[in-house]
Protein backbone atom coordinates (compact mmCIF):
# COMPACT_ATOMS: atom_id res chain seq x y z
CA UNK A 1 0.00 0.00 0.00
CA UNK A 2 1.30 3.63 -0.68
CA UNK A 3 2.16 5.21 2.40
CA UNK A 4 -0.78 7.60 3.33
CA UNK A 5 -0.39 11.56 3.20
CA UNK A 6 -1.73 14.34 5.20
CA UNK A 7 -3.89 15.38 2.97
CA UNK A 8 -5.01 12.04 2.55
CA UNK A 9 -6.03 11.91 6.00
CA UNK A 10 -7.15 14.51 5.85
CA UNK A 11 -10.05 13.89 2.74
CA UNK A 12 -11.27 10.53 4.98
CA UNK A 13 -12.13 12.36 8.15
CA UNK A 14 -15.82 12.42 6.47
CA UNK A 15 -16.20 8.50 6.43
CA UNK A 16 -16.22 7.60 10.48
CA UNK A 17 -15.68 4.07 9.54
CA UNK A 18 -12.33 4.76 7.64
CA UNK A 19 -9.14 7.02 8.37
CA UNK A 20 -9.15 9.38 11.56
CA UNK A 21 -12.09 10.19 13.80
CA UNK A 22 -12.31 11.41 17.20
CA UNK A 23 -11.87 9.12 19.90
CA UNK A 24 -15.28 7.92 20.91
CA UNK A 25 -14.56 7.32 24.60
CA UNK A 26 -17.77 4.59 24.57
CA UNK A 27 -16.51 2.16 22.37
CA UNK A 28 -13.05 2.66 21.54
CA UNK A 29 -11.66 2.08 25.05
CA UNK A 30 -11.08 -1.42 24.96
CA UNK A 31 -9.82 -1.39 21.71
CA UNK A 32 -7.23 1.28 22.36
CA UNK A 33 -6.19 -0.36 25.17
CA UNK A 34 -5.36 -3.60 23.00
CA UNK A 35 -3.74 -1.55 20.78
CA UNK A 36 -1.72 0.22 23.05
CA UNK A 37 -0.56 -3.14 24.71
CA UNK A 38 0.60 -4.32 21.32
CA UNK A 39 2.17 -0.97 20.02
CA UNK A 40 4.07 -0.79 23.65
CA UNK A 41 4.68 -4.07 24.82
CA UNK A 42 8.49 -3.89 25.18
CA UNK A 43 8.33 -0.81 26.62
CA UNK A 44 5.48 -0.58 29.51
CA UNK A 45 6.80 -0.52 33.11
CA UNK A 46 4.55 -1.59 36.10
CA UNK A 47 2.85 1.12 36.69
CA UNK A 48 2.03 1.41 32.71
CA UNK A 49 0.56 -2.18 33.12
CA UNK A 50 -1.34 -0.87 35.72
CA UNK A 51 -2.83 2.24 34.21
CA UNK A 52 -3.47 -0.19 30.92
CA UNK A 53 -5.19 -2.65 33.30
CA UNK A 54 -7.49 0.17 34.68
CA UNK A 55 -8.48 1.01 31.09
CA UNK A 56 -9.10 -2.31 30.53
CA UNK A 57 -12.04 -2.18 33.15
CA UNK A 58 -13.17 1.32 32.20
CA UNK A 59 -13.53 -0.42 28.45
CA UNK A 60 -16.30 -2.73 30.40
CA UNK A 61 -18.12 -0.25 31.51
CA UNK A 62 -18.71 2.27 28.86
CA UNK A 63 -22.14 3.75 29.74
CA UNK A 64 -20.90 4.32 32.87
CA UNK A 65 -17.88 6.04 31.24
CA UNK A 66 -20.31 7.75 28.58
CA UNK A 67 -21.90 9.20 31.88
CA UNK A 68 -18.38 10.56 33.42
CA UNK A 69 -17.33 11.94 29.87
CA UNK A 70 -20.68 13.77 29.53
CA UNK A 71 -20.33 15.24 33.16
CA UNK A 72 -17.04 15.80 33.87
CA UNK A 73 -14.41 17.79 32.12
CA UNK A 74 -11.58 16.21 33.70
CA UNK A 75 -12.55 13.24 32.58
CA UNK A 76 -13.16 14.28 28.80
CA UNK A 77 -9.68 15.60 29.10
CA UNK A 78 -7.99 12.62 29.87
CA UNK A 79 -9.76 10.90 27.23
CA UNK A 80 -9.41 13.38 24.25
CA UNK A 81 -8.23 12.50 21.15
CA UNK A 82 -7.88 10.64 17.75
CA UNK A 83 -7.92 7.19 16.29
CA UNK A 84 -7.04 5.81 12.94
CA UNK A 85 -9.78 3.16 11.53
CA UNK A 86 -9.18 0.24 8.58
CA UNK A 87 -12.02 -1.93 8.15
CA UNK A 88 -14.13 -0.59 11.21
CA UNK A 89 -10.88 -1.62 13.50
CA UNK A 90 -9.04 0.82 15.10
CA UNK A 91 -5.52 0.13 13.88
CA UNK A 92 -3.89 3.76 15.35
CA UNK A 93 -4.46 6.68 17.81
CA UNK A 94 -3.22 9.66 19.82
CA UNK A 95 -3.95 11.28 22.94
CA UNK A 96 -4.23 14.89 22.99
CA UNK A 97 -4.59 17.13 25.95
CA UNK A 98 -3.91 20.38 28.26
CA UNK A 99 -1.30 20.20 30.54
CA UNK A 100 -3.20 22.58 32.93
CA UNK A 101 -6.56 24.03 33.02
CA UNK A 102 -5.86 27.19 31.13
CA UNK A 103 -2.52 26.43 30.08
CA UNK A 104 -1.14 27.07 26.48
CA UNK A 105 0.81 23.71 26.87
CA UNK A 106 -0.71 20.25 25.36
CA UNK A 107 0.01 16.91 25.60
CA UNK A 108 0.65 13.89 23.26
CA UNK A 109 0.76 10.59 24.05
CA UNK A 110 0.07 7.18 23.26
CA UNK A 111 1.22 7.16 19.40
CA UNK A 112 0.67 4.06 18.68
CA UNK A 113 0.13 1.99 14.82
CA UNK A 114 -0.53 -1.72 14.91
CA UNK A 115 2.23 -3.29 13.96
CA UNK A 116 0.76 -4.71 10.60
CA UNK A 117 -0.28 -1.26 9.75
CA UNK A 118 2.84 0.49 10.14
CA UNK A 119 5.35 1.93 7.79
CA UNK A 120 2.32 3.46 5.35
CA UNK A 121 2.51 6.87 7.36
CA UNK A 122 -0.58 6.47 9.54
CA UNK A 123 1.54 7.88 12.51
CA UNK A 124 2.33 11.08 10.61
CA UNK A 125 -1.02 11.86 9.87
CA UNK A 126 -2.56 11.31 13.14
CA UNK A 127 0.51 13.51 14.83
CA UNK A 128 -0.09 16.11 12.44
CA UNK A 129 -4.01 16.65 13.06
CA UNK A 130 -3.17 15.95 16.69
CA UNK A 131 -1.17 19.34 15.90
CA UNK A 132 -3.58 21.09 13.72
CA UNK A 133 -5.88 20.68 16.85
CA UNK A 134 -4.12 22.11 19.41
CA UNK A 135 -3.89 25.03 17.06
CA UNK A 136 -7.15 25.29 16.55
CA UNK A 137 -7.73 25.30 20.13
CA UNK A 138 -5.02 28.02 20.89
CA UNK A 139 -2.28 25.87 21.88
CA UNK A 140 1.26 27.25 22.43
CA UNK A 141 3.55 24.28 22.99
CA UNK A 142 3.08 20.86 21.92
CA UNK A 143 4.95 18.13 24.56
CA UNK A 144 5.69 14.63 23.73
CA UNK A 145 7.77 12.13 25.85
CA UNK A 146 9.57 9.46 23.58
CA UNK A 147 12.31 6.66 24.46
CA UNK A 148 15.28 6.89 22.89
CA UNK A 149 15.31 3.66 21.69
CA UNK A 150 12.72 4.11 19.63
CA UNK A 151 14.36 5.13 16.78
CA UNK A 152 11.31 5.45 14.39
CA UNK A 153 9.07 7.50 16.41
CA UNK A 154 12.05 9.97 17.25
CA UNK A 155 13.11 10.77 13.97
CA UNK A 156 9.18 11.32 12.87
CA UNK A 157 9.11 13.84 15.73
CA UNK A 158 12.28 15.82 14.88
CA UNK A 159 10.65 15.69 11.06
CA UNK A 160 7.76 17.74 12.69
CA UNK A 161 10.54 20.32 14.18
CA UNK A 162 10.05 18.91 17.76
CA UNK A 163 12.83 20.03 19.94
CA UNK A 164 14.82 17.61 22.26
CA UNK A 165 14.59 18.85 25.79
CA UNK A 166 16.73 16.39 27.44
CA UNK A 167 15.42 13.48 29.71
CA UNK A 168 16.43 10.65 32.27
CA UNK A 169 17.79 7.83 31.96
CA UNK A 170 17.60 4.70 33.77
CA UNK A 171 20.38 2.26 34.54
CA UNK A 172 20.62 -1.41 35.72
CA UNK A 173 22.86 -3.39 37.42
CA UNK A 174 22.14 -7.64 37.67
CA UNK A 175 23.59 -7.26 41.48
CA UNK A 176 25.56 -4.89 43.60
CA UNK A 177 28.77 -3.70 43.17
CA UNK A 178 30.76 -5.16 45.80
CA UNK A 179 33.49 -3.33 47.78
CA UNK A 180 32.23 0.21 47.64
CA UNK A 181 33.49 2.81 50.50
CA UNK A 182 31.37 5.26 51.78
CA UNK A 183 33.18 8.46 50.70
CA UNK A 184 34.80 10.65 53.04
CA UNK A 185 32.99 14.11 53.06
CA UNK A 186 32.28 16.45 55.60
CA UNK A 187 29.04 18.11 53.76
CA UNK A 188 27.47 14.84 52.88
CA UNK A 189 24.76 14.34 55.68
CA UNK A 190 21.22 12.63 55.91
CA UNK A 191 18.24 14.21 55.94
CA UNK A 192 14.99 13.55 56.92
CA UNK A 193 11.18 14.21 55.49
CA UNK A 194 10.91 17.31 57.03
CA UNK A 195 13.56 18.92 54.38
CA UNK A 196 11.51 18.32 51.18
CA UNK A 197 11.26 21.88 50.92
CA UNK A 198 14.97 21.78 50.33
CA UNK A 199 14.75 18.27 47.81
CA UNK A 200 11.97 20.45 46.13
CA UNK A 201 14.05 23.42 45.80
CA UNK A 202 17.28 21.23 44.38
CA UNK A 203 14.54 19.05 41.84
CA UNK A 204 13.67 22.77 39.97
CA UNK A 205 17.10 24.24 40.07
CA UNK A 206 18.18 23.22 36.63
CA UNK A 207 17.10 26.45 34.15
CA UNK A 208 15.23 24.54 31.65
CA UNK A 209 13.95 21.64 33.42
CA UNK A 210 12.76 19.10 30.90
CA UNK A 211 10.49 17.59 33.12
CA UNK A 212 8.74 20.96 33.66
CA UNK A 213 7.63 20.47 30.22
CA UNK A 214 5.80 17.42 30.44
CA UNK A 215 4.51 17.38 33.53
CA UNK A 216 4.88 20.54 36.25
CA UNK A 217 6.94 19.42 39.48
CA UNK A 218 4.95 20.12 42.55
CA UNK A 219 6.29 20.60 46.23
CA UNK A 220 3.61 17.38 47.09
CA UNK A 221 5.57 15.45 44.98
CA UNK A 222 8.28 15.65 47.48
CA UNK A 223 6.58 15.80 50.95
CA UNK A 224 5.73 12.67 52.56
CA UNK A 225 2.99 12.28 54.76
CA UNK A 226 2.27 10.85 57.68
CA UNK A 227 0.83 7.54 56.60
CA UNK A 228 3.88 7.23 54.64
CA UNK A 229 6.26 7.91 57.34
CA UNK A 230 4.45 5.29 59.30
CA UNK A 231 4.32 2.59 56.56
CA UNK A 232 8.43 3.13 56.09
CA UNK A 233 8.88 2.66 59.35
CA UNK A 234 6.81 -0.46 59.91
CA UNK A 235 8.54 -2.17 56.68
CA UNK A 236 12.19 -1.11 57.85
CA UNK A 237 11.30 -2.64 61.11
CA UNK A 238 9.43 -5.99 59.46
CA UNK A 239 13.07 -6.30 57.74
CA UNK A 240 11.05 -5.32 54.42
CA UNK A 241 12.96 -2.42 52.96
CA UNK A 242 14.84 0.76 54.09
CA UNK A 243 14.89 4.46 52.59
CA UNK A 244 18.27 6.07 52.87
CA UNK A 245 18.26 9.69 52.12
CA UNK A 246 21.45 11.47 52.18
CA UNK A 247 22.36 15.26 50.87
CA UNK A 248 25.53 17.78 49.95
CA UNK A 249 25.04 20.72 51.58
CA UNK A 250 27.44 23.72 51.23
CA UNK A 251 24.76 26.00 52.65
CA UNK A 252 22.75 25.41 55.44
CA UNK A 253 19.25 26.20 53.65
CA UNK A 254 20.03 24.36 50.32
CA UNK A 255 20.74 20.79 48.93
CA UNK A 256 23.92 21.04 46.50
CA UNK A 257 22.77 17.53 45.28
CA UNK A 258 20.74 14.59 47.29
CA UNK A 259 20.57 10.90 47.04
CA UNK A 260 17.44 8.71 47.75
CA UNK A 261 18.17 4.68 47.92
CA UNK A 262 15.47 2.06 48.71
CA UNK A 263 16.94 -1.17 49.63
CA UNK A 264 14.91 -3.85 49.48
CA UNK A 265 15.90 -6.92 52.29
CA UNK A 266 12.68 -9.60 50.98
CA UNK A 267 12.32 -9.51 47.18
CA UNK A 268 12.67 -7.18 44.24
CA UNK A 269 15.19 -4.61 42.91
CA UNK A 270 17.31 -2.23 44.86
CA UNK A 271 16.27 1.82 43.86
CA UNK A 272 18.34 4.83 43.13
CA UNK A 273 17.35 8.34 42.64
CA UNK A 274 19.55 11.31 42.57
CA UNK A 275 19.23 15.12 42.17
CA UNK A 276 22.16 17.23 41.58
CA UNK A 277 22.37 21.57 40.66
CA UNK A 278 24.09 22.13 36.82
CA UNK A 279 27.01 23.61 38.76
CA UNK A 280 27.71 20.43 41.51
CA UNK A 281 28.26 17.65 38.81
CA UNK A 282 31.69 18.12 38.46
CA UNK A 283 32.46 18.25 42.02
CA UNK A 284 29.59 15.92 43.80
CA UNK A 285 27.93 13.70 41.28
CA UNK A 286 30.66 10.84 41.77
CA UNK A 287 30.57 11.07 45.24
CA UNK A 288 27.01 10.79 45.66
CA UNK A 289 26.93 8.03 43.28
CA UNK A 290 29.29 5.77 45.55
CA UNK A 291 27.51 6.71 48.17
CA UNK A 292 25.17 5.20 47.05
CA UNK A 293 26.68 2.08 46.40
CA UNK A 294 28.06 1.71 49.83
CA UNK A 295 24.79 2.43 51.59
CA UNK A 296 23.52 -1.03 50.33
CA UNK A 297 26.54 -3.03 50.89
CA UNK A 298 24.88 -4.67 53.84
CA UNK A 299 21.76 -5.62 51.02
CA UNK A 300 21.12 -8.68 49.85
CA UNK A 301 23.03 -8.60 46.39
CA UNK A 302 20.30 -8.54 44.00
CA UNK A 303 19.35 -6.22 41.22
CA UNK A 304 19.60 -2.08 41.30
CA UNK A 305 17.65 0.63 39.53
CA UNK A 306 19.35 4.24 39.30
CA UNK A 307 17.75 6.97 37.68
CA UNK A 308 19.39 10.03 36.25
CA UNK A 309 18.90 12.95 34.39
CA UNK A 310 20.72 12.83 30.94
CA UNK A 311 22.56 16.06 31.70
CA UNK A 312 23.83 14.27 35.12
CA UNK A 313 26.90 12.42 32.60
CA UNK A 314 29.28 12.24 35.12
CA UNK A 315 26.60 10.42 37.74
CA UNK A 316 25.91 7.59 34.63
CA UNK A 317 29.77 7.63 33.89
CA UNK A 318 30.09 6.92 37.20
CA UNK A 319 27.45 4.08 37.34
CA UNK A 320 28.48 2.49 34.29
CA UNK A 321 31.98 1.82 35.36
CA UNK A 322 30.49 -0.16 38.33
CA UNK A 323 28.83 -2.59 36.21
CA UNK A 324 25.27 -1.01 35.08
CA UNK A 325 24.04 -1.09 31.63
CA UNK A 326 21.52 1.46 29.85
CA UNK A 327 17.97 0.04 30.17
CA UNK A 328 16.23 2.76 28.19
CA UNK A 329 16.37 7.00 28.33
CA UNK A 330 12.63 8.54 27.97
CA UNK A 331 13.55 11.80 26.89
CA UNK A 332 10.98 15.22 26.34
CA UNK A 333 10.47 17.26 23.18
CA UNK A 334 8.51 20.30 22.38
CA UNK A 335 7.25 22.46 19.26
CA UNK A 336 6.40 25.81 19.41
CA UNK A 337 2.58 26.18 17.60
Amino acid sequence: MVALTRSAATSRLRDPQQGIRPFDVGRDLRAVSRLITEAFAEELDEQGEAALRELRILGYMSWLVRILYRSTGEFRNVFNGFVWVENRRVVGNVTVQRAASGSGRWQIANVAVSPAWRGRGISRALMEHALDYIREMGGSWAVLQVRGENEIAHGLYERLRFENMGGTTELYAPAVPKSVAMPVLSNLLPFSPNDSNLLFDLATSRPSAEFQWWRAVRRDDFQVPLEKRIGELVSRLAGRQRIYRYAIREYRSRFEGAVQVTARCWQGEHNIRLWLRPDAQELYAQPLVLSALALLQESPRWPLRATVSTQDEIAAQTLLEHGFSVRSTLYTMRLRM
